[in-house]
C-alpha cells in the first residue's frame, strides 16, 4: 500500500516471523509490552483482531499522564495485515473523534519481514501534528521494541 497526502508511513525489515509478529499483535499482555515507546508503558491493554473488534489501551507517562485510546479494528487477515482506527470502538460505534486509521501489513521477504505502516489522517492539520508529535522516532522506536519481544516468542 502506498502512502498518499496526508499519509505518515514507516516500514522496517523485521528478525522475526510474522506468526511471531501476530502474536505480539493478539496477545494485550504482550502488546503492552511494545506499544509505546519507552519509558512510557501501557496499561489496560485490550485487542480484539476481528473487524469490530476493540482496540483499547491507556498509555502512560513517565510523570504520571495518561492517554487512554479507544479504537475499533477494520479488517484483520491473520499474519497478514491489521486496519484499526479511532473514528469508531468496538462494535463498530462511533467514536465521536477521529485522528488516524492505520494499515499494517507483513510480508515475507528474504532477510526477514517487511513490516510497513500506512497512518492516514483526514487532512493536513492532523497529519502535520502527528508528524510533530514525533511520529517517525516513536513508531520507529516501537518496532525496535515490537522485533525484540516478537523475535523471543
Amino acid at each position: 500500500m502506498k502512502p498518499e497526502e496526508n499519509d505518515l508511513f514507516i516500514t522496517r525489515t523485521m528478525k522475526a516471523t510474522r506468526e511471531q509478529l501476530w502474536k505480539a499483535w493478539s496477545d494485550p499482555a504482550i502488546l503492552a509490552e511494545w506499544w509505546c515507546p519507552k519509558p512510557w508503558s501501557v496499561k489496560d491493554a485490550l485487542i480484539e483482531l476481528k473487524p469490530g473488534g476493540a482496540f483499547n489501551t491507556t498509555m502512560c507517562g513517565p510523570n504520571g499522564e495518561e492517554i487512554p485510546g479507544k479504537g475499533c479494528i477494520v479488517y484483520a487477515k491473520e499474519r497478514e495485515c491489521i486496519v484499526f482506527t479511532d473514528c469508531m470502538t468496538a462494535g463498530w460505534r462511533p467514536s465521536g473523534e477521529s485522528f488516524m486509521t492505520a494499515v499494517i501489513t507483513m510480508e515475507d521477504v528474504d532477510e526477514g519481514v517487511r513490516y510497513s505502516a500506512v497512518v492516514r489522517h483526514k487532512n493536513s492539520e492532523d497529519s502535520n501534528k502527528h508528524n510533530d508529535m514525533g511520529f517517525q522516532d516513536g513508531w520507529g522506536k516501537t518496532l525496535e521494541q515490537l522485533e525484540d519481544i516478537a523475535g523471543g516468542l
